[in-house]
């Protein structure tokens, strides 16, 4: 009965964000870029299956919202758990996974409405190179999406740990969810360090190429 009810309750905002991405009404081109992050994603969560809790999906996902947009983001996070899953193996977790990873990928896009990558209204006709963030800004940049990543990692592992205690040791109470988190504070730890070393190694360099690939072929945020 709790994994009915924990589903149910999943469910319904899953399917309120998912009629949220339909009346955004993006371009086949707008959704390209997603789809790649997000097929790295599932490729990468499945091949890393041997090492516990250390991989990229949360990483990729946070790039899709940043620089795609909280519904790109939202999209993303939501098919990397329900497609990997089918190789990891679906259960009750997954309607959990797709929701809390979608989330994610929303609050990457609602940070990147708030510090862009470029802000050409800032630049100067004459100097054209003031439209790139310079080393510091960019640094700054970095440490604020890193931030994000591994607070948004922990928080992914803790509510997914909400999970198995509702569907599994419900009757146990307080104690029962206080030892559940204390149990998965070291995969949740590596969560977030995996997450942490994939933005350090994507998030400046890909960075500039989404960038160029939005003003070149004119791929708008969703």
């Amino acid at each position: 009965m709790n994994l009915l009810i924990s589903s149910v309750v999943v469910g319904i905002p899953l399917i309120v964000l998912v009629f949220g991405i339909e009346r955004v009404k993006p371009r086949p081109r707008d959704l390209m870029p997603v789809i790649v992050l997000t097929a790295l994603a599932i490729l990468g969560r499945v091949a890393a299956m041997p090492i516990p809790n250390f991989q990229p999906a949360t990483a990729l996902i946070i790039l899709a919202g940043f620089f795609f947009g909280r519904h790109a983001g939202l999209l993303s996070g939501m098919l990397v758990a329900l497609v990997s899953n089918i190789f990891m193996g679906q259960g009750p977790w997954t309607p959990w996974q797709m929701l809390t990873w979608g989330l994610v990928g929303y609050g990457a896009g609602l940070l990147g409405d708030r510090v862009s990558w470029a802000q050409p209204h800032e630049v100067e006709p004459r100097e054209p190179e003031k439209n790139r963030y310079t080393k510091r800004r960019r640094i700054i940049l970095l440490a604020v999406v890193i931030i994000y990543g591994v607070v948004a990692s922990l928080l992914f592992g803790m509510i997914m740990d909400v999970q198995f205690f509702v569907a599994y040791i419900w009757e146990s109470g307080w104690p029962g969810l206080v030892a559940t988190w204390m149990m998965g504070l070291p995969m949740n730890v590596a969560h977030a360090a995996s997450t942490c070393i994939f933005l350090v190694l994507t998030l400046i360099p890909w960075g500039k190429k989404f960038h160029r690939l939005k003003t070149k072929y004119g791929i708008r945020s969703i």
